[in-house]
């Protein structure tokens, strides 16, 4: 087995000191913030391996997570990196003994004041090899199926506002993915190109914008492929609340499986926006495509303060494709429903993952974190939408992502309801075929006291696809006692179940498990 991830990881720390080292000497000025941390567990398991009844052998892990998080921001540069070598020693297996590393840093510098800039993005993790096996939780139970991933990302572009005439900004990106294991996609570097100018206020009532952005993907055990698009629209207001819209787009994609159509798809429409006040805003296109016409457009709706309803349908080369965002806020809950569609592959999917954020009151929402809330890590994602809901395997095949996500809270004084759901579903454009994965999760928390919280959660999620090889059901289910002994000491008890109830012969599995941690921040 090859250790290409294992290689490269001391290179992926360049990506973000890149934009520490380059940068002039006055962004070093401000504000750093180191966190170093120290997490140790010890952990009882009947079935390491997540084999099924008649091979299921227990065993006693130490695991030893030393981390440290780095982050700035400053006006010249930003950085949030995070860095945690897991070590995993086995009592009786102990051939599994291993260090797993783990790396999110994003980082962005200016350069040269409001012309000259660069983002960078690295990124390490376990991936699942073989579905038809168990995978873990994020700890040492069922670690044997799971390979190394790692990837970067530089991004230098240029980004003027030439005063009130415009805006351009231009893009090169170069980035790579690879893993210590090629059973479920191959090691790839992605050029990409990206090109946009949008009009300032000199040619009012009129505003344009123009976009144009090409992906060239080398693929080490595969057919090579690229992506291009580009967008040029118009608008016109011709009152303060009603205006006219033009628009013409281009794709074109060459990859393996692409028909005739999917190559080459051009369109243009006409069409009008409408914002009478706060509480609505529409835009309604009627296009003219190389597959026939289409109408597109999106509506944001605020019936209330505490409500809010955005949605847009287009059509796109592989298909019409929607999005919905949902808001809605209560006394004591929050209510949130998330939908999107896109063309992508895995390279896209690994380096750039969905974020969600969660804030003090409850909220949870994708995207960037706003200020006073936090960024939810994937142990974070796993607590709440269950552990099989973004743990999805990487493809070696550009698919159609359609992923909905759905979260319900409620907070009382001293304890918290939450209920989350997820669908996943994707559709190979190659292979023809699809897989799909949808769950839900619910989790109680009291706080009978200050410094202690008991929490219970568990959820059912099925994994299936489109030729009935596999239809699985997951459940789980966990019991957390967590109390802070000091300030920046805090200790778990964990008790768990999880099991899989599969369509195939032989993939079946249960497990319990018992667990205690420290975790230490310094």
């Amino acid at each position: 087995m090859a250790n290409t991830a294992s290689r490269r990881l001391p290179g992926l720390c360049i990506a973000i000191s890149l934009l520490i080292l380059a940068g002039p000497g006055a962004t070093w000025a401000g504000d750093w913030k180191v966190t170093p941390r120290l997490s140790i567990e010890e952990r009882y398991t009947d079935n390491v391996d997540l084999d099924p009844d008649d091979r299921a052998r227990s065993d006693w892990i130490t695991e030893i997570t030393p981390a440290v998080s780095v982050s700035r921001d400053g006006r010249r540069l930003k950085v949030n990196a995070d860095y945690r070598p897991q070590g995993l020693i086995y009592a009786n297996e102990s051939r599994n003994n291993d260090v797993l590393h783990n790396l999110n840093g994003r980082a962005n510098a200016e350069l040269l004041a409001d012309w000259l800039y660069l983002d960078a993005t690295a990124r390490a993790s376990q991936q699942q090899v073989d579905y038809g096996r168990g995978g873990g939780l994020g700890d040492g139970v069922g670690a044997g199926n799971t390979t190394q991933y790692a990837g970067y990302g530089l991004t230098p572009y240029l980004k003027h506002r030439f005063g009130s005439t415009g805006t351009l900004e231009m893009r090169y990106s170069r980035e790579a993915v690879s893993s210590d294991d090629d059973t479920n996609g191959s090691d790839s570097s992605t050029n990409r190109y990206v090109l946009k100018a949008t009009s300032g206020a000199d040619f009012f009532p009129l505003s344009w914008s123009v976009s144009y952005d090409k992906a060239d993907t080398d693929y080490q055990d595969r057919q090579d492929s690229d992506r291009e698009s580009g967008l040029a629209s118009l608008r016109l207001q011709i009152r303060r609340d009603f205006g006219l819209l033009v628009q013409a787009g281009l794709d074109k994609n060459n990859y393996t499986g692409a028909s005739n159509r999917v190559r080459d798809y051009s369109y243009y429409g006409l069409g009008f926006f409408y914002n009478p006040g706060r509480r609505l805003s529409m835009d309604v296109i009627y296009n003219d495509s190389d597959d026939g016409g289409f109408f597109s457009g999106s509506v944001t709706l605020n019936p209330t303060l505490r409500t809010s309803i955005r949605a847009s349908s287009t059509v796109r080369n592989f298909g019409r494709t929607q999005s919905l965002d949902l808001t809605h806020r209560t006394r004591r809950g929050n209510w949130s429903l998330r939908y999107s569609e896109q063309l992508t592959d895995y390279n896209e999917e690994y380096l750039s993952p969905a974020a969600y954020w969660q804030c003090a009151d409850g909220s949870i929402g994708s995207g960037s974190a706003p200020p006073g809330c936090t960024q939810l890590s994937q142990s974070d994602l796993d607590a709440l939408f269950g552990p099989q809901a973004f743990n999805t395997s990487l493809s070696d095949q550009n698919y159609v992502s359609k992923r909905l996500v759905g979260t319900w809270t409620y907070r009382l004084r001293r304890s918290d309801w939450r209920i989350s759901l997820f669908n996943n579903e994707r559709e190979y454009q190659t292979s023809g075929e699809t897989d799909q994965s949808r769950g839900l999760q619910a989790s109680w928390s009291l706080k009978p006291s200050a410094r202690t919280t008991f929490t219970l959660s568990g959820g059912l999620s099925q994994q299936e696809d489109s030729d009935g090889d596999r239809d699985d059901d997951l459940w789980n289910a966990r019991f957390i006692i967590r109390h802070k002994f000091l300030s920046k000491v805090t200790g778990d008890v964990e008790l768990r179940h999880q099991e899989r109830d599969a369509s195939q012969p032989g993939d079946d599995y249960a497990e319990n498990s018992l667990a205690a941690r420290v975790k230490m921040t310094f």
